[in-house]
This record gives C-alpha cells, sequence and structure tokens, in this order.
C-alpha cells in the first residue's frame, strides 16, 4: 500500500509539474478570458481562517459538495471546463436541477463523480486519480479533518482546499464566501455584481422589519418524512439563523446543544407555533415534501395534506388552520441564494409589514442575471388545506 501511494504521489508530482506549465501558459492568454483578472498570485484567507496561495486561476476543481455548483455557475460562464470532478452530484438531491444543469452545460454529464459513504471526503488515492488543482469544500470539513490522515496526505501532494460556507451560517458567510470564490476563480467582478444585488434584496428585508414589534414562535420542520417522521430542527444554524434575523422566535432555540435535534412531537404541541417551515426537495424517499425545479405546486400540497394527516395533533395546530403552515425549498440555504429564503420568511412571519416583499420575483432576477438555467418549480408554498 506505502509503495502504491508512493508511486502515484511520483505521478502527482509529475502531474504537478504539468499543470504548473498549463497555467503559466494560461496566464499568458487570459486576458482573452472573459472571466480572468490578472491579480494572481493570489493569497487567500478562507472562512476556516487559512492562507492559502493560488498562482493561477485554478483549472482543475473538485467539489467536494456538488450543491457548490450553484455558485460556481453563478461566477463562471462555463464550470464544467474548470472542474476535474465532483463528489457525487445533484441527481439524489434534485435530479431536474441536475438535467437542466446537463442541458446547459453538456460536459456535466461525462464528469467524474465518485460517490463516498456516510458523506466521508474522497481518498488521497481517488484524488490523485482526479488530479484537482483547487478543492472546494464547507467549512464545516475543517474541523473534521483535523484529526484526518488526509490533510496530511493532501500538503505532501500540494492540493490546496479552499474552505466556503452557505449553509450553516448563510447570511453571515454567503458574501464573504462568494467574494473569495470571485478572487479564486478570477471572477472577482462577476462575484462583486451578485453580491451588490444580494446586499440590496437583504436591504429590502432589513426596511420591512424595522416596523416590526412582535416575534411570532417558529418550528423549523428539517425534511419531514426524510429521516424520522417529526421532527428534526434547526437550533442555532442554518434556517435558524434566517429565522433570527427576520425576527422570529425558534422554539428549538437552546433546547440542547448542538446545531440540529429531533424535537419532541409532543412539545411542539404544547408549544403550538405561530408558523411552521418544512423544508422540501425531490428527495428519493418518499414521505417528505416535495419542492423544487420541475415541481408542480399541486405536488407540493398534496405532500403537505399528508404531513399533517399522518401526525398526531396536527390538525389542531395554529399554524395549520391559520395559514402558518409553510414548505421551503430546502436548497436555499446550501448555495449562494438565501437571501431569497429570507424574504420568504420575514414575509410569512410578518405579512403586514413585509408584503411588498416578492421572493419568487428575486429568485427568478438572480437565476435571470446569473445562472445557466431557469428557475420554473415551486421553490415556497403555503398551506391550503385539504382538497375537496
Amino acid at each position: 500500500m506505502r509503495a502504491l501511494f508512493a508511486s502515484r504521489l511520483g505521478l502527482a508530482i509529475i502531474a504537478i509539474g504539468s499543470a504548473l506549465l498549463w497555467s503559466m501558459t494560461a496566464m499568458a492568454s487570459e486576458s482573452t478570458d472573459p472571466v480572468a483578472t490578472p491579480h494572481f498570485p493570489v493569497t487567500l484567507t478562507d472562512l476556516a481562517g487559512q492562507e492559502l496561495t493560488l498562482q493561477a486561476p485554478p483549472q482543475r476543481i473538485f467539489l467536494d459538495n456538488p450543491r457548490h455548483l450553484f455558485a460556481l455557475a453563478a461566477l463562471l460562464p462555463d464550470p464544467v471546463a474548470r472542474m476535474s470532478g465532483w463528489r457525487g452530484s445533484l441527481e439524489s438531491f434534485d435530479p431536474v436541477a441536475q438535467s437542466r444543469f446537463e442541458a446547459a452545460l453538456p460536459a456535466l454529464s461525462d464528469l467524474p463523480a465518485p460517490g463516498t459513504a456516510n458523506n466521508a471526503m474522497l481518498g488521497a488515492e481517488a484524488l490523485i486519480t482526479l488530479d484537482p488543482d483547487l478543492i472546494i469544500a464547507d467549512v464545516s470539513r475543517y474541523r473534521e479533518l483535523q484529526t484526518s490522515p488526509l490533510r496530511a496526505q493532501l500538503e505532501a501532494l500540494r492540493i490546496p482546499i479552499l474552505f466556503v460556507d452557505f449553509r450553516e451560517h448563510p447570511l453571515a458567510d454567503t458574501v464573504p464566501s462568494l467574494r473569495l470564490l470571485g478572487r479564486a476563480l478570477g471572477a472577482e467582478s462577476r462575484a462583486d455584481a451578485m453580491i451588490q444585488q444580494l446586499e440590496t434584496e437583504q436591504a429590502a428585508v432589513d426596511d420591512c422589519l424595522a416596523a416590526v414589534t412582535r416575534r411570532p414562535s417558529v418550528l423549523i420542520d428539517i425534511a419531514p418524512g426524510l429521516r424520522v417522521d417529526c421532527c428534526r430542527s434547526n437550533f442555532d444554524s442554518g434556517l435558524a439563523d434566517l429565522v433570527a434575523y427576520a425576527r422570529g422566535n425558534n422554539i428549538a432555540a437552546g433546547m440542547s446543544p448542538g446545531t440540529e435535534n429531533v424535537l419532541n412531537p409532543e412539545t411542539i404541541l404544547s408549544r403550538d407555533p405561530d408558523v411552521i417551515i418544512a423544508t422540501a426537495a425531490q428527495w428519493p424517499k418518499g414521505g417528505s415534501v416535495r419542492a423544487g425545479f420541475g415541481v408542480e405546486e399541486s405536488d407540493t400540497q398534496r405532500d403537505m395534506v399528508d404531513v399533517v394527516a399522518r401526525r398526531p395533533g396536527w390538525p389542531t395546530l395554529s399554524a395549520v388552520n391559520d395559514g402558518g403552515f409553510h414548505a421551503l425549498w430546502h436548497g436555499y440555504h446550501q448555495g449562494p441564494f438565501s437571501v431569497v429564503a429570507l424574504q420568504a420568511i420575514a414575509g410569512w412571519l410578518h405579512p403586514r409589514q413585509c408584503a411588498a416583499l416578492d421572493p419568487e420575483e428575486t429568485l427568478e432576477s438572480l437565476y435571470r442575471r446569473f445562472m445557466p438555467i431557469d428557475a420554473s418549480g415551486t421553490f415556497q408554498a403555503t398551506y391550503a388545506g385539504n382538497p375537496p
């Protein structure tokens, strides 16, 4: 095994030398690249606090989180041309999004997509085969790597990792992550334009929240029916950040250590929250709420009816009976568009003060301007009750 690793390490060093030579050639001609900038080499401090230097715009990026394709596609005209692979794909999360990206970027269907068990990072030998010049990963991976032999192996192979975050703290970390990616990819002007629109949309939320005096109680219901029937919830990250920013009282906050846990169904019934926000997507397992690209709202509504019917006591909840039960696309806080989710949540929590917010138009505008795919589908919905 050691001999094999040493042999592949030698091959990797040769490949790295070839990549460096290729990068120097690319730098000489980057004036013809519409997204490249002359600001290389560039030294970055990522969201894990680590410093890394890139000698040239990376051309063989590996995505540890396939959902980061949304950010790359927003910043690069052809992100696949600058990727060596990704861990898995969007297929299991949103197959329609996967097919739309493949239609817009045909090379995506041939991109290496090795999978791993239990969401683990790819091993060193598999990465040697893909020969990336940059790995982009969630900041949560940094803590994981501190006790993993993979960290030393990647350092020996001189494969840099850039840690970003759109998931744990979406409002605080989306803009810094986009700035990092813009600088790393040589796409700063594109990143700046996107950040400007995101900040404008968030300012609209700030304006309506200025008149808010009451904080309604909120249950965040993560992927109902996917792992447990009821009820996984965010305590202090992810959607919890958005609910807190929108001046909602998250009933799960402070209940236990950690970022996520399962709430006791009796606790939910006793708290009787004013608003329930269930995350939804096209997960392969039945019993969850469908939302996302290509999903009809009637399908989302049927799934919400099923959730209410199979959970004891839910037909009596105030949120269910008073228009406070909502479905929200799970992908919002796993990509660069969490401000759209923030607008939806603010409108649900404060319908009078924030009635002017239009999250659907915000999503359409962002996709028209920055994305190679369209945003047709159902990304937020309010429970309409049992069909006649």
